[in-house]
């Protein structure tokens, strides 16, 4: 236990350190392809923009880019045949921000250029790409706003000769409107040169801002800023000589520069020009909606508070930590504390001796009830098929019904087995036959037997009965006719009789509780309310865990807040840690009475046994009466085979048993016919519901059995 403990705590401590590279992986590497090899990426950009201040194109400037892409197709049978470069469109005060495509060239290896011309349309047919009309080595821009259903991308297409897998370069030349914005105190040059999808794979970009002489504001008449990058923003410098007759603007960013997060996706320069030199390059600029008014102080403010973003959220997360750090010892106090509150407020039973193995069986115990009180207090949970196969070897055992072969020769499945009743019992009430089959719409309850002979036919002493063993024995008398029915039919019977097999259900379902109350080993009819509470608050806690870590980290990554230095994984954590301490303790949380909690012991510790190696290995003499307790307790476990094993080992005269020496019932088929059977009675139990609540059912008459314990 104690070392699944450990591997599990090492993969929750794996998950949550490995959670925040898996969110960054998600968020950032995710694209649309046709498979791991499909795409076309912009890696290198060579960026050249110079500012327009003349008669025509006053506001606009000419950027002439080198843009280098990777592609890698996935087949070379469906290579690539179109590029694209995103030129989104806009409205900046009043002013569309939009482009003029002026010419599209493709620059060989050897520096030689391939100029492409114009296509009348965008088109996407294969058909299309290598048609003399619209063929490869044109280029067409497709304008905005963009509009899917309009074929409006707001981007530039370049149709290609089908590239496989190679690196290919391009020079593409546009005019960008209304760049530049003009207000009675400022001008402002605001250029977004690249962002989103298009800098994802950016390994290189080389800018150049390019403003001639003439229009170039004075020293102290300018403020240029850059934004974007991990970094916030990024170094440029100036130059009067790199371009003769322009003032440059110039910044080299590698792949360490060209770092980006879900809020800083962008490459961006501005200038601001004021005093008198405020109009310098807009004398041709377009009035815009608050040319008239004054700008410069907030346009400073709001680089100000741009500049400050970094460590104004610094604050916010060491405040977020805080908050995380405090509600997280909270919950975990409380939780702690929670343990303390429930043992002072409920009575649980510790047994007054501990025990690893027991090997006498503590009482004549309904087998279902044996299983259900072995592991109330563990996660093992009991399946009613191994109880009814246990609650049909117990009646063998206990001498009131036998399974034989209908046709000696054949093989046992359900379609060759009787089920025969050794010792005929007397109704109360006595109205019908005991020889003739009890009517199906009687309640099942109400045809209860009493047990009067203390002998079976065959002359075997007879033991009591447990309640669920009475209701399995009242149910084949109920189907038997002379003594006798087939499992094939019983099963049939079952599946038909939805309202009687409902009741038979019901009383199997409420034994536990009238054997637990009855027999003083629960405390109260619901002793596992304390458990299911804190259970489900662990559960609770487990999904609330998975949502911050999950879904909350996710949504604060994609703000300035990125993981917040790991609160929501401290506090994720901290709610898992928790949950597993109310699951852990929750187990003890079995409102049994002190009989009950050491009976539970017992039975725990008999399970232990027989699932181990022990009986296999035990040199003392086992007699028969013993191994017959052992199989049927061993089914309702679900752990038959281990004493099937060791009977076949240790145990010689298994022929002196009719239980034990008939190999039916320690087989495989024996099993699986219990587990059918469970089905049926379920199947059965839910039409019975439908019917009752208004639903409808449209049958053939029950199921046959399902296979029923058959195979070869």
């Amino acid at each position: 236990m104690k070392k699944n403990s450990g591997i599990f705590f090492l993969i929750l401590l794996i998950f949550i350190y490995a959670l925040p590279l898996i969110i960054d992986y998600i968020a950032t590497n995710m694209e649309e392809s046709t498979g791991p090899n499909d795409y076309a990426r912009i890696v290198d950009v060579d960026y050249k923009a110079i500012v327009l201040d003349e008669q025509g194109y006053g506001g606009d400037i000419l950027v002439t880019e080198k843009l280098t892409y990777d592609i890698h197709a996935a087949s070379i049978n469906n290579p690539f045949w179109e590029l694209w470069r995103d030129l989104p469109e806009d409205y900046v005060d009043g002013l569309k921000v939009d482009y003029d495509v002026i010419s599209v060239k493709q620059i060989n290896p050897d520096g030689t250029e391939i100029i492409y011309e114009e296509s009348p349309k965008l088109y996407w047919d294969d058909s299309d790409y290598t048609s003399s009309k619209y063929g490869p080595f044109k280029w067409y821009h497709s304008k905005g706003p963009y509009n899917e259903n309009l074929a409006n991308y707001e981007a530039v297409f370049f149709y290609i000769n089908g590239i496989y897998r190679e690196e290919v370069t391009f020079e593409l030349q546009y005019i960008m409107h209304n760049a530049s914005l003009k207000y009675s105190d400022v001008s402002e040059l605001y250029i977004s040169m690249y962002s989103e999808d298009t800098i994802k794979y950016l390994k290189s970009f080389n800018g150049q801002i390019l403003i001639p002489d003439k229009d170039m504001p004075k020293a102290n008449n300018y403020l240029a800023h850059t934004y974007g990058t991990n970094s916030h923003t990024f170094e440029f410098t100036e130059s009067d000589n790199v371009n003769p007759g322009y003032h440059t603007f110039l910044f080299n960013l590698d792949s360490s520069d060209l770092k980006f997060k879900p809020y800083n996706k962008y490459l961006e320069f501005s200038l601001l020009s004021f005093n008198e030199d405020k109009h310098i390059f807009t004398d041709y600029t377009p009035n815009n909606i608050y040319s008239n008014e004054v700008y410069l102080e907030e346009a400073k403010q709001a680089i100000e508070e741009y500049d400050n973003l970094p460590k104004e959220y610094k604050n916010k997360k060491i405040i977020f930590l805080t908050i995380t750090s405090i509600m997280s010892i909270l919950i975990l106090y409380t939780t702690i504390n929670k343990d303390k509150k429930i043992k002072n407020k409920y009575n649980f039973y510790r047994p007054k001796m501990k025990m690893k193995y027991f090997r006498d069986i503590p009482s004549d115990l309904d087998p279902y009830f044996a299983a259900t009180l072995a592991f109330c207090k563990k996660n093992k949970k009991v399946d009613i098929g191994d109880s009814y196969s246990a609650i049909i070897l117990n009646l063998v055992r206990k001498g009131y019904i036998e399974l034989t072969k209908i046709v000696d020769y054949k093989k046992w499945t359900s379609n060759n087995i009787n089920i025969n009743i050794l010792y005929v019992p007397t109704l109360i009430n006595n109205r019908y036959s005991l020889n003739s089959q009890i009517n199906s719409q009687n309640n099942f309850q109400a045809n209860q037997m009493v047990i009067e002979e203390k002998y079976n036919k065959n002359g075997q002493k007879l033991e009591d009965l447990s309640e669920n063993e009475k209701n399995y024995f009242n149910l084949i008398v109920k189907y038997a006719y002379n003594n006798s029915v087939t499992m094939k039919d019983f099963q049939e019977k079952i599946a038909k009789n939805y309202d009687s097999t409902n009741s038979f259900i019901n009383s199997i379902n409420s034994s536990i509780v009238n054997i637990g109350i009855n027999q003083k080993y629960f405390q109260i009819s619901d002793y596992k309310y304390v458990k299911n509470k804190y259970s489900s608050t662990g559960t609770m806690y487990i999904i609330i865990a998975l949502i911050i870590l999950i879904i909350g980290n996710l949504i604060i990554y994609n703000t300035r807040f990125d993981f917040a230095f790991g609160s929501l994984f401290i506090l994720g954590l901290v709610l898992i840690i928790s949950a597993i301490i109310l699951k852990i303790k929750s187990k003890n949380y079995i409102l049994l009475t002190q009989f009950g909690a050491d009976e539970q012991a017992k039975w725990y510790a008999l399970y232990n046994f027989l699932n181990s190696n022990t009986l296999i290995k035990e040199k003392t003499i086992i007699e028969l009466p013993l191994w017959e307790k052992y199989l049927v307790y061993a089914t309702a476990f679900g752990i038959s085979e281990k004493v099937i094993k060791a009977l076949e080992i240790n145990c010689p005269d298994v022929a002196n048993s009719p239980l034990l020496s008939n190999r039916y019932y320690r087989s495989a088929n024996f099993r699986h016919y219990n587990r059918s059977f469970r089905n049926t009675t379920y199947t059965a139990r839910s039409i019975s519901h439908s019917s009752r609540f208004g639903g409808s059912f449209y049958g053939g008459g029950g199921r046959g059995g399902g296979g029923g314990g058959g195979g070869h």
